[in-house]
C-alpha cells in the first residue's frame, strides 16, 4: 500500500501498515519580516507550495506524508523588526530533534528536512547528525530553492546575492499570493556582500570561505537584500513548479538510498 499525502489527514491505524521505503517530509518555513513590501508568512507560504507541488508530481509508486509545516522557526536574525516569531535555537533544536523521534516511533526510518528559511539551515544539520545517531534513522536537510531551476530566469551573480526577500522571493509570492505582495514597495535592495570580500578577501557568505554573523540589518536597513523591483509572477511560478518537479523526483530516488555502515 503506498501513500501520498499529509500525514496529519491519516488516522493512526494507517501508519501500522505504512510501506517501508516511506519518506516523512518536515517543511520547515518561518514567521519573520520580509523588508517593507512582503508578508511575515513568505517562508511558510512557499515551503508549503513546493511540497503541494511535490506531492502532485509523485510517481504512483511512491509514498510520501508531509509533516505539518514549522511556521516559528529560527529567525533571532530578524528579531529588530516588528512582527518576527523567532525560537531559540535550543528549542528550535529541541523542537526538530522531538519531533524526528516521533516519526521514528510510528515506524517512518526516512525523514527530509526541507527547509524554507537559511537561519534554520546549520541547526538541521546538528538535528539530521542526533536523529541518525539516536533512532538509527536516514535523514537529509536541503532547501526548496536548491531544486528550482533558476537558470533560465536569473543572472548566476545577481541570484548568488539574492539573500532574502529580493527577485526571486518576491516573484514567487506574485505567483502564489499576489494579494499580500506590496509591489509598490519594492526596491532594489543593493547587497554589500561584494564590499566585504573586497575589503576582507574571502570574506562574504554562502560559499565564501569565510562567513561573519550577521543580522538582517547588517544586509539591508529594511531588513531586505536583492533586487525585489525586478520580479516578476512568471519568474515566482517557473521557480515554485520547477522545485516540486524536482523535489519529487529527489524523493524516489532517497526512498532507495541506505549510508548507515554496520554498528562498531
Amino acid at each position: 500500500m503506498r501513500v501520498q499525502g499529509y500525514w496529519a489527514d491519516l488516522p493512526s491505524p494507517s501508519f501500522a501498515d505504512l510501506p517501508a521505503q516511506t519518506v516523512a517530509v518536515l517543511p520547515l518555513g518561518a514567521t519573520e519580516q520580509h523588508g517593507p513590501h512582503l508578508p511575515l508568512s513568505v517562508d511558510s507560504d512557499l515551503i508549503d507550495a513546493v511540497a503541494a507541488r511535490m506531492l502532485a508530481a509523485l510517481s504512483p509508486d511512491q509514498s510520501v506524508l508531509v509533516l505539518p509545516t514549522l511556521t516559528i522557526t529560527k529567525s533571532d536574525e530578524h528579531l529588530d523588526y516588528p512582527g518576527t516569531l523567532t525560537l531559540s535555537p535550543e528549542t528550535f533544536l529541541a523542537v526538530v530533534r522531538e519531533t524526528g523521534a516521533c516519526v521514528a516511533r510510528a515506524g517512518v526510518e526516512r525523514l527530509v528536512l526541507f527547509n524554507g528559511h537559511g537561519g534554520n539551515a546549520a541547526l538541521l544539520q546538528v538535528a539530521a547528525r542526533e536523529l541518525r545517531r539516536a533512532h538509527v534513522m536516514i535523514v537529509a536537510v536541503c532547501s526548496w530553492g536548491a531544486f528550482a531551476g533558476w537558470q533560465d530566469h536569473f543572472e548566476p551573480e545577481a541570484y548568488a546575492h539574492d539573500i532574502h526577500a529580493g527577485d526571486s522571493e518576491t516573484s514567487a509570492m506574485l505567483a502564489l499570493r499576489p494579494d499580500r505582495v506590496e509591489m509598490n514597495k519594492a526596491q532594489n535592495f543593493t547587497a554589500p556582500m561584494k564590499g566585504w570580500g573586497q575589503s576582507v578577501p574571502g570574506l562574504g557568505l554562502g560559499g565564501s570561505p569565510v562567513n561573519p554573523g550577521w543580522l538582517a540589518q547588517d544586509l539591508h536597513p529594511s531588513g531586505a537584500c536583492g533586487n525585489a523591483s525586478a520580479a516578476t509572477a512568471e519568474k515566482g511560478a517557473a521557480l515554485l513548479d520547477s522545485a516540486g518537479r524536482n523535489f519529487a523526483l529527489f524523493l524516489a530516488e532517497f526512498a532507495r538510498f541506505d549510508h548507515r555502515g554496520q554498528q562498531p
